[in-house]
């Protein structure tokens, strides 16, 4: 009877350890599923207009305080946050982190913000992404980029490559200068995003070298891109 009894304790106990140590798991399991922000590798490639901008950064595991630049508002009244690190700098599968002599790469995320007096200057929503922009300073990053782009966008809408000088503003006059500017320009249409491409470089000026990539959907940013300078957005309709 004694030993039965001993038995049972023991069959007792190692049940409650069992149970506990399935306590534990089922806990530390839950801990590792609410702390988690990131289900999956980040990718640029998969942001869509309309977006809301705290869903992005979570879905990034980044905040707004470890933006390189912050506050800034666009002609057209949207703010921006810029980033350069490698958990944002992602486009299907690539890492476009990096720097030059003068310049790292980033990504800015331009996004709504609504002023209550005066309320939206060009069709804004609060907090929703309007357009987001590569500027990639590096040769490496930037080849990657485009065979990305031709790879999975296929052939470009559009694309053509501009030769001129580069022109500078003095005395409020543009003058031409002595140094050859190129550009490499390609736009894709894909479903309702647009993605324009513009490369830039200029003879004797190996840190002004950059590539930009702005996906939108809407006619505001191509008006906007268009009054900043960029050529060829005539070549595409916006909505």
């Amino acid at each position: 009877m004694k030993n039965l009894k001993y038995v049972l304790t023991a069959v007792i106990c190692l049940s409650f350890a069992s149970c506990d140590q399935q306590k534990n798991k089922e806990s530390e399991s839950l801990v590792e599923t609410e702390g988690s922000t990131q289900t999956e590798p980040f990718n640029l490639a998969k942001l869509k207009a309309g977006q809301n901008i705290n869903d992005i950064l979570k879905s990034a595991g980044a905040t707004a305080k470890e933006a390189v630049r912050t506050g800034e508002v666009t002609l057209i009244g949207n703010e921006k946050l810029a980033f350069a690190s490698k958990e944002l700098l992602h486009f299907n599968g690539i890492d476009l982190e990096g720097k030059n002599n003068k310049n790292t790469n980033k990504v800015i995320l331009h996004f709504g913000k609504v002023d209550q007096e005066i309320g939206p200057l060009a069709n804004e929503k609060e907090d929703e992404l309007g357009m987001y922009q590569l500027d990639i300073y590096t040769e490496q990053e930037k080849t990657a980029l485009l065979e990305s782009l031709n790879k999975t966008l296929q052939k470009p809408s559009f694309d053509t490559i501009r030769e001129g000088f580069e022109s500078e503003v003095k005395d409020n006059e543009i003058i031409r200068t002595h140094n050859k500017l190129r550009q490499e320009v390609a736009i894709w249409r894909s479903k309702d995003m647009l993605y324009y491409y513009c490369e830039t470089k200029i003879d004797n000026r190996p840190d002004e070298y950059r590539c930009n990539l702005f996906v939108f959907r809407n006619k505001e940013w191509k008006d906007l891109l268009k009054g900043s300078g960029y050529p060829d957005l005539d070549k595409i309709s916006a909505n």
